[in-house]
């Protein structure tokens, strides 16, 4: 090939499936027949280790874009800033025929086995093309030694020590090492580490000399294992107090009371705290007795439950009982009155908004309609004339109806920000969402959604409360209340029957599919592990799931299916859900996990694809056999 001009532009923020564009202005390639080449850089590399998927397209004038599906090796762990990728563009010199466009991306092994990636879709000079698979291979890494320690190994009860691990032989540990259960005589409080290290934090709970048992660290397929600990306890349990408090003397009928329970002198009770019965006026809302610790002599902890008033009148809150360190405390009884709701709102509707947004209007049959729904508030801090109240998201009631499949998806929390509605200020922040998938043609309507508020008037008399009060003071005496938004109007599209795979379920959107086992060869009673990943621009509870044929001979348990999205803010990130299977063999012979594929409608091509993946060969010999080698 003639010696050629080459102009590299790097980007600073790739993505898991990485799509790219280069249009060539500058020196337009003169054409000839297209041809598109993908290849690895290395084919074979150890668990950490960078490797490049390298595409190159010559022969055309413009290449609108390039699709790599999803990487299982791409750099995807807490401690691995993604690697960026490369465009090199490089352009004929006066009189040269022929030119090439290369788009390196670059990423870091995780797992170790053998995966096929691709195939890279290139759309140029108006053509589509496809690449073949590429076939990486991943070695786990040799020389691998673990180590741990305890930091300090003498403490006395209720006092903090670490578990330490250190991994020398890897650049990085993809999960957190196994440590035993230390729950006889300790208390977990928190877990992190850096590139190859790990720490575990632990409160004291019982006096002694402890032995834990070694501490399984997971490097690729292999698990190595550190030698034992010993931890020395001195010193019996402190004295603990306990009391209960609500967060109002007065609530209203379907507001929301907290009751909040605080234990003074550890970090952690014997069982959770034992509530009365109070279902003759009150219904619990949040259940959840993951007690939180908080800073004070002697260490702390503590339990918020919420509920909802049902009946009015004046009711006692009879005793707790706390169980920590062997000791058994009751709290004193609570007196709680209950009103009915005032009849005008607490708050204007031009001082609290809520708006549903749709994220489009026309959508065909089975392509997901986002809406996001939002609070408006004037309450906050910063806003000129705003009023002095708070409040709470309690429900959001969605719409349903014949028309659409109504999919909940994961909140948004964004950062708060200040917007102006109709020449007014109001502060916001995150927001609601659902997806609205249509199921038929049509003119269509997404009803009103219906929002449960809880609001809080601050006073004078609540601010003496947050210095002469506990834990529950400061949130205040909460009133119900309820608003609705607009609906919205949808044009539906109906899908066209031309080109339309046999294998189409109905999912609309562009999905990428690559799988992997992590053996070819197993012994009788061996497991082997199939991969799935299925990646798209919607969220992963919307994505559809790939039908397999498992050959006789295997005993497949049900998948384990993981799910990522990323915030609605990573501009170009894709959502993922990856199922792993486990086959235990059962019989010798040889076998095949045939070829299976996912079909969709791509809304944007107005067009049909197919992504597929396999088939996988599999041989299985006896256990002896398996044993022997």
């Amino acid at each position: 090939m003639p010696e050629m001009r080459r102009r590299t532009r790097r980007s600073t923020a790739p993505t898991a499936v990485a799509v790219a564009t280069a249009a060539l202005a500058a020196g337009q390639l003169s054409a000839q027949e297209p041809e598109v080449l993908a290849y690895l850089e290395p084919a074979e590399v150890e668990i950490g280790e960078p490797f490049r998927v390298i595409v190159e397209i010559s022969g055309v004038k413009e290449v609108e874009d390039v699709f790599i599906p999803p990487v299982y090796a791409l750099a995807g762990h807490r401690h691995e800033r993604l690697l960026p990728f490369t465009t090199e563009i490089a352009t004929p010199e006066p009189g040269q025929a022929g030119g090439l466009v290369t788009f390196a991306y670059s990423f870091v092994a995780r797992a170790a086995g053998s995966v096929e990636i691709g195939p890279a879709m290139v759309t140029a000079g108006g053509r589509s093309f496809e690449t073949e698979l590429l076939t990486l291979v991943v070695k786990d890494p040799p020389n691998v030694t673990v180590r741990a320690w305890i930091e300090p190994a003498e403490v006395r009860v209720m006092e903090e020590f670490t578990v330490n691990v250190e991994v020398a032989g890897v650049e990085y540990l993809l999960e957190l090492p196994e440590v035993p259960d230390l729950s006889d005589f300790a208390a977990g409080t928190s877990s992190g580490g850096g590139a190859a290290t790990a720490r575990f934090g632990f409160v004291a709970l019982k006096s002694g000399t402890h032995e834990i048992d070694p501490i399984s660290v997971k490097v690729g397929s292999n698990v190595y294992n550190t030698e034992p600990l010993t931890l020395v306890v001195d010193g019996g349990p402190r004295a603990i107090q306990a009391h209960a408090s609500t967060n109002t003397e007065q609530a209203w009928v379907g507001g929301d009371f907290h009751l909040v329970v605080e234990v003074e002198g550890v970090e952690e009770l014997d069982e959770p705290p034992s509530l009365p019965d109070m279902s003759d006026f009150a219904e619990l809302l949040d259940d959840d007795t993951n007690g939180t610790t908080f800073s004070s002599s002697g260490g702390g902890f503590f339990e918020d439950y919420r509920f909802r008033a049902l009946t009015p009148g004046d009711f006692e809150i009879g005793p707790v009982r706390i169980m920590a360190v062997g000791q058994t405390i009751m709290t004193e009884p609570i007196l709680l009155t209950i009103a009915h709701p005032p009849e005008e709102p607490v708050v204007s509707s031009e001082d609290l908004r809520f708006i549903a947004t749709a994220d489009k209007l026309r959508a065909y049959v089975g392509e997901p309609v986002v809406v996001s729904y939002r609070m408006f508030s004037r309450s906050w801090g910063g806003i000129p004339g705003g009023s002095n109240w708070d409040v709470q998201y309690d429900t959001l009631g969605l719409p349903l109806h014949e028309d659409f499949r109504v999919q909940k998806l994961d909140p948004h929390f964004g950062k708060r920000e200040r917007v102006t509605l109709d020449s007014r200020l109001y502060g916001a922040s995150g927001e609601d969402r659902a997806a609205f998938v249509p199921l038929a043609p049509g003119k269509r309507t997404i009803g009103p959604a219906e929002f449960k508020v809880q609001i809080r008037r601050e006073t004078q008399s609540l601010r003496r409360r947050l210095v002469e009060g506990g834990r529950a003071r400061w949130m205040g005496t909460w009133t119900p209340m309820v608003l609705v938004t607009d609906p919205i109007a949808i044009e539906v599209l109906p899908l066209p029957a031309e080109g339309r795979p046999k294998s189409f379920g109905g999912y609309v959107g562009r999905v990428g599919l690559v799988a992997w086992v992590d053996r070819t060869d197993a012994a009788v009673g061996d497991t082997v592990t199939l991969h799935v990943e299925l990646s798209s621009g919607t969220h992963s509870s919307l994505m559809p799931t790939p039908q397999i044929v498992f050959p006789d001979g295997f005993e497949v348990s049900e998948p384990e299916i993981s799910h990522s999205n990323p915030r609605t803010d990573d501009e170009g990130s894709n959502s993922t859900r990856l199922y792993v299977h486990r086959l235990i063999a059962k019989q010798e012979g040889t076998y095949q996990i045939p070829a299976f594929e996912v079909s969709y409608f791509d809304p944007v091509s107005e067009s049909y694809g197919i992504s597929r993946v396999g088939p996988f060969d599999l041989v299985v010999v006896s256990a002896a056999k398996g044993a022997g080698q």
